[in-house]
């Protein structure tokens, strides 16, 4: 989860003054037969515990405009190998979710993936919460590891990250404005 929480800070890199929490983030990485492939995640959730309303409105920039609309972002994914597809924010059930979707010339692009045929795997930390996944779950005293035999071509994992429901925090929801 840890290599998560940096990828998603690298994804809405700002210089905030309050912290962005979510409750989870989902990944699902189609690859295809060169090992190439297009990840997908969902982050769900999004809440500051920024307590001032300066600090809101800079984790408000750092997500809606940094991370939905510049230009700055798509350069920061592409210089660590992964080519923006889309991203979106959406509101659902008052609250802020945010889908990413990119595309990587090699599975280590993706959360340090890493293939050793037959097998995709995922190592992380023995703390961390695997929510769901469509591969095998393997644990030691010292990590964890997800696994998908090479013939799964859409390996899919869900990972809690924070409770979103504890006081202090602030739902970025009501801060996003669809633009029509």
């Amino acid at each position: 989860m840890k290599k998560i929480l940096y990828i998603l800070s690298i994804i809405f890199i700002s210089q905030f003054t309050g912290c962005i929490v979510f409750n989870n983030v989902s990944y699902e990485i189609t690859i295809n037969e060169d090992g190439t492939g297009t990840a997908m995640l969902l982050i769900e959730d999004i809440n500051t515990d920024a307590s001032t309303k300066e600090a809101i409105d800079e984790d408000v920039k750092s997500i809606l405009e940094h991370g939905l609309k510049s230009q700055q972002f798509v350069d920061d994914m592409k210089s660590e190998g992964k080519i923006i597809v889309s991203r979106n924010v959406l509101v659902e059930n008052e609250k802020l979710n945010s889908v990413v979707s990119y595309q990587f010339s090699e599975i280590s692009r993706v959360e340090g993936m890493q293939f050793d045929d037959p097998f995709y795997y995922l190592t992380i930390p023995v703390e961390d919460s695997i929510i769901s996944t469509n591969g095998q779950v393997t644990k030691t005293a010292e990590y964890q590891r997800i696994v998908w035999d090479k013939s799964i071509k859409t390996l899919k994992f869900k990972m809690y990250s924070d409770d979103t429901n504890r006081e202090g925090l602030t739902s970025l929801a009501k801060f996003y404005q669809k633009e029509d």
